[in-house]
């Protein structure tokens, strides 16, 4: 059955069905042992229609035909019983040409062996911890985008993801992930190996103390906070006024070593496509240059509001970044660290929570390895600290980058993914936790 012209026989204006068949399976493990190993084979339809520019959308997983169109009839019901939106404004006329994505489909990872993923993993964390924790992830899909202006799109994608904790005694821990839709550029041992010699380095740790410090950024911190810029980044979240970017589009909002791209394009990127919802062709866009906030993410819609083109970022109702990049900077890790006489370096963050998301003010706790730097040398280990901080102040204070990035995925806190180099940023305000 075509759904896209069943959906308009039945009353729809504008219809988009996203079709996603998913073979995935996971591991996970504990105190350096497997507890659960899980597979699903689904088929997903995620459907939006509009009539008389009244929206409605939903996900409908495991129907069979008829089931899903009896769905479908309903959904186009809800969206007539519905008031029009003022946000919606139609979808992107097709038809499109697409260009090839390099690197988002490995017919390797099919057979892929993802227990002996796991050991690798664990058995390079041993050599520095006691015991690890986390979970590793497969996928191969397929993903289909019709809508009834004209795009019709498909791909194959695949997916490796591992994430695993590494611990000492009193708690002493480290974090890593490796993320790649390639069997070239997976890595668990060097993942492994990563958190194993954090939760070593971070051994008798005693409590920090408040004040403002130069704080070296690993990328799995500093890739929680950018995950929130691009966040804030897309049109939806300014209209909303959920965005301390909002009227900021030509002005400094960063110092001006950050540059920051929306990459859905990228080669092995962890979420790059062919296409967005709307079946529109990713591309790069350049969202902060030289510091200075260049545009917002877009889908049809919303840059019709603003009066601008789409940045192929659809989420039809809201916008979603792809692939975030942090481009590097010149020097070396090491040297990085060198410019720091007395600070602070926090290997990863959690619990980022916004006060007032239109000023940028949050809040978020450092966790796992958390050094102190004396004359460019780690020089002990401290924890229960938290930085309270404001989103923008941040940006403008970040005054060196690392020459290398690493992408980081991490679904608690980070996703989409981000790419990102160890960024220092001066004068970050670091508080006690309160109980």
């Amino acid at each position: 059955m075509n759904l896209i012209s069943f959906a308009t026989k039945n009353g729809a204006d504008d219809v988009a069905i996203e079709t996603i068949r998913r073979e995935a399976s996971q591991i996970k493990f504990s105190n350096s042992s497997v507890n659960v190993g899980q597979n699903w084979l689904v088929t997903r339809h995620n459907v939006f229609v509009s009539v008389k520019n009244a929206t409605a959308s939903s996900t409908f997983q495991g129907l069979t035909e008829q089931q899903l169109s009896a769905a479908i009839k309903s959904l186009i019901f809800a969206a007539k019983k519905s008031n029009p939106s003022t946000e919606y404004s139609g979808l992107a006329n097709g038809p499109f040409k697409y260009k090839a994505v390099n690197g988002v489909y490995d017919k390797n990872v099919v057979d892929y062996d993802s227990a002996h993923v796991v050991e690798i993993a664990l058995d390079a964390s041993a050599e520095n911890s006691k015991t690890a924790a986390g979970f590793f992830y497969k996928e191969v899909s397929e993903r289909n985008v019709q809508t009834s202006s004209g795009a019709d799109a498909a791909e194959k994608k695949t997916e490796l993801q591992l994430s695993i904790r590494a611990f000492n005694e009193q708690n002493e821990s480290g974090h890593a992930v490796s993320c790649s839709r390639m069997l070239k550029g997976f890595d668990p041992e060097g993942a492994g190996s990563r958190a194993g010699e954090t939760a070593k380095l971070a051994k008798n740790p005693v409590s920090g103390k408040p004040g403002k410090y130069d704080i070296i950024f690993a990328p799995m911190a500093i890739g929680n906070l950018l995950s929130r810029v691009g966040e804030f980044s897309t049109a939806f979240n300014i209209d909303s006024g959920f965005s301390c970017f909002g009227e900021k589009v030509g002005k400094q909002v960063a110092s001006n070593i950050v540059n920051i791209n929306d990459n859905g394009r990228l080669q092995n990127g962890f979420n790059s496509s062919h296409f967005d919802d709307e079946g529109v062709p990713t591309k790069i866009t350049s969202i902060i240059r030289n510091g200075v906030l260049k545009t917002y993410l877009h889908n049809t819609s919303s840059a019709r509001k603003h009066k601008t083109k789409t940045t192929a970022n659809a989420g039809i109702i809201s916008q979603r970044y792809n692939n975030l990049i942090l481009e590097p900077g010149k020097v070396s890790k090491e040297k990085l660290f060198a410019g720091v006489d007395n600070g602070l370096f926090v290997t990863n963050v959690w619990y980022t929570r916004f006060q007032s998301y239109y000023a940028g003010d949050f809040s978020t706790i450092p966790r796992d390895g958390i050094f102190v730097i004396k004359n460019g040398v780690i020089a002990g280990s401290v924890n229960n600290v938290r930085i309270t901080e404001n989103i923008m102040r941040m940006l403008l204070n970040i005054s060196g980058l690392s020459n290398r990035t690493e992408c980081v995925q991490w679904w608690e806190e980070i996703s989409p993914p981000v790419y990102t180099p160890y960024a220092l940023i001066k004068d970050v305000n670091v508080t006690l936790p309160t109980m």
